[in-house]
């Protein structure tokens, strides 16, 4: 499963709690339009079951809407907070895990010391070092966040030698 930020499921939330309470709406109007006038000529119990189910489905519509919504609210907060960790684990490992850093002390934990040369395992080395060192200084981080900020912090340092 692929991390998925507090920013983005509130962009989510948001566009689709709109499109709810907007088909509900719609669809609620056009239900009780349809109750009054009966344009299809439908006998009546015909038509009140008809627009009862379709007034419960709307109702439903414009009600997941709402708690969308709401929701959107939660993670536009749980955004905030998921932007300043990320700026000051950035600002940390910019000033602490440089590349050379990196390089002299991921073999540290070893019991045995081998010389990586195949990227695949250079990479994995240095992001499980880089993971473990981040879980050190701030320690009730998600690791799905660490792991997204890891994948984009190792582009940024070892870009060039993709």
């Amino acid at each position: 499963m692929v991390y998925q930020s507090s920013a983005q499921k509130a962009e989510d939330n948001q566009s689709s709690g709109i499109m709810l309470i907007t088909v509900g709406a719609i669809g609620l109007i056009g239900d009780v339009f349809f109750l009054v006038k009966n344009p299809l000529d439908m006998p009546m119990f015909n038509k009140y079951l008809t627009c009862g189910v379709m007034g419960a489905l709307f109702v439903l519509f414009f009600v997941m809407g709402i708690l969308a919504v709401r929701s959107y609210k939660i993670f536009k907060g749980k955004a905030a907070e998921e932007d300043t960790v990320l700026e000051k684990i950035k600002a940390w490992s910019e000033a602490e895990l440089t590349s050379d850093y990196i390089d002299t002390h991921m073999y540290d934990d070893d019991e045995e010391y081998e010389q990586l040369t195949d990227k695949e395992s250079l990479f994995f080395k240095r992001s499980e070092f880089i993971k473990k060192e981040i879980m050190k200084k701030y320690v009730n981080v998600s690791e799905e966040l660490v792991d997204s900020f890891i994948d984009n912090y190792y582009d940024k340092l070892y870009g060039d030698e993709n």
